[in-house]
């Protein structure tokens, strides 16, 4: 066998050889993981437990339980607090969201948020408008295609936003997280026009005029929706599960300044 045969052989079984090794770790590591139990996050590793591999950490092999009663933020929500005793304060769940579509408009009022994905094990954090659609309890954004962000959505659909007014004092702060599953929607899902339509201020880059006549602007409006639909757009619609606000203007009202909704 010549040299250069040889050596290609050497190298393609190296390949496959770490190949075998990749895969084998990974089943192995997820196999690890369902055997492993649930732990605490403040739980520290006891005198028996396993020789860890490095790079390893306590969430590549359990799920981590938080203790969400003992956080500044619950007892903020909750908890003896700011004159408040424990569940006073808290408003009703309607209110709360009545307060949340305040802050961030509804329909065709777009907001820029961060918003937060996680993929491997590793996260990202990125800026996007959205518009929430009140009725639906949705958030809708319109992106391109083929982002870092979508590829998250795709393998991962829990996402956190958070929106905030630019802090200038604790006279006036307001400020809001949202935690959600994303869905995209292609161009050729009726929600998609359904999105654009009632949600999304697409007008804007219709550029109508003053002097436009009713014909003209309705057909500029359709020529932008056709655009954005055949442009390699896709449209996010992010189902809302919980929210979690702070606003001083609540405690006018005898209200904590901080209010969470859920569904």
């Amino acid at each position: 066998m010549k040299k250069g045969t040889q050596a290609g052989v050497a190298l393609a079984m190296v390949f496959l050889g770490g190949m075998l090794f990749s895969t084998a770790f990974a089943a192995d590591t997820k196999a690890v993981k369902e055997k492993a139990k649930a732990i605490d996050i403040k739980e520290q590793k006891t005198s028996n437990h396993p020789e860890i591999p490095a790079g390893v950490s306590c969430n590549d092999c359990h799920e981590m339980k938080l203790d969400a009663n003992t956080t500044a933020t619950q007892v903020w929500l909750n908890g003896d607090y700011a004159g408040k005793k424990a569940g006073e304060g808290v408003m009703p769940r309607d209110m709360a969201w009545q307060a949340f579509t305040k802050m961030i408009g509804n329909k065709a009022n777009t907001r820029t948020f961060i918003i937060a994905t996680s993929m491997n094990n590793e996260p990202l954090s990125t800026t996007a408008e959205f518009a929430l659609d009140a009725n639906k309890k949705v958030l809708y954004g319109l992106h391109e295609k083929n982002t870092e962000k979508l590829v998250h959505f795709k393998n991962n659909p829990k996402v956190s936003l958070n929106w905030h007014k630019e802090f200038e004092g604790f006279a006036d702060f307001r400020c809001c997280q949202v935690k959600g599953t994303v869905e995209l929607l292609e161009s050729t899902n009726p929600e998609f026009d359904y999105a654009l339509v009632n949600c999304l201020p697409y007008e804007k880059g219709a550029r109508i005029t003053p002097t436009d006549t009713e014909a003209e602007k309705e057909a500029k409006k359709n020529a932008t929706r056709e655009m954005l639909k055949k442009g390699g757009l896709v449209i996010s619609k992010i189902t809302i599960k919980q929210i979690t606000m702070a606003n001083v203007e609540f405690s006018k009202d005898g209200y904590r300044r901080y209010q969470r909704w859920v569904p």
